[in-house]
């Protein structure tokens, strides 16, 4: 199966088109930006790259949070306007989540951090049985750095962070829990869009895509406008 999937999650977007499990060709933005100027393109370059053309695509995976507000709202209603456009499903998969596959099979526990600004951060942990299936032992939730570090203490484990959050907070991280915290580096800390496909390609193939009305991000909590308005 043709999958296209799409992670605005954060400034470093990635991108990705796969062939059941196997990544076609994907490209991970190295450098924070924005994604309503250039997300058309890059999905452009992507099909250039693959020699594939748009209407080879069957299913469209897309990360629905939590993250940047703005990115999600932008790479949902693309995913969705794709999706619709050629009759295919979509499947809308946790960031946190797909963000669980990076690193190796001897990865055991993953720690999924995304920065949710106001130092806070968005975060999961979880434990891997194989390369694609995480099972959550901390369930997402946003907190402070302080506080994740309380509970990953009382959970007692040893973990692999990975995401924007960990690069974020890797002193912090690092400092508070020595050798108990391995933080990714390279590409592997960051989104990687070919996950999102392995997470999805389960409901692709028992024709259980997502309702296109019922899809929406899941940011965890409010925004800023919603928190001052029922302040107000």
């Amino acid at each position: 199966m043709k999958i296209l999937s799409i992670d605005t999650t954060s400034m470093r977007g990635s991108f990705a088109l796969s062939e059941g499990e196997s990544c076609i060709s994907q490209i991970q933005q190295s450098k924070p930006d924005t994604h309503s100027a250039k997300l058309l393109e890059t999905i452009d370059t992507l099909f250039q790259q693959s020699n594939w053309k748009l209407k080879d695509i069957e299913g469209v995976a897309v990360a629905v949070g939590p993250g940047s507000f703005t990115g999600l709202r932008i790479g949902l209603a693309t995913a969705k306007g794709i999706a619709l456009s050629l009759g295919i499903p979509i499947v809308g998969v946790s960031s946190l989540k797909s963000l669980s596959i990076n690193g190796s099979d001897a990865e055991k526990s993953i720690l999924t951090l995304i920065d949710a600004r106001r130092g806070e951060l968005y975060a999961a942990l979880w434990k891997r049985d194989g390369k694609k299936i995480s099972i959550p032992t901390m369930d997402e939730c946003v907190l402070s750095p302080e506080k994740l570090v309380e509970e990953v203490k009382s959970i007692g484990t040893t973990c692999y962070a990975v995401g924007d959050g960990a690069l974020e907070y890797h002193k912090f991280l690092e400092d508070e829990l020595g050798d108990t915290i391995r933080i990714a580096q390279g590409n592997e800390v960051l989104p990687m869009a070919h996950n999102l496909a392995l997470v999805a390609l389960a409901k692709f193939e028992s024709h259980e895509g997502d309702d296109l009305t019922m899809l929406v991000p899941n940011y965890v909590r409010q925004s800023d406008a919603e928190i001052g308005f029922k302040g107000k």
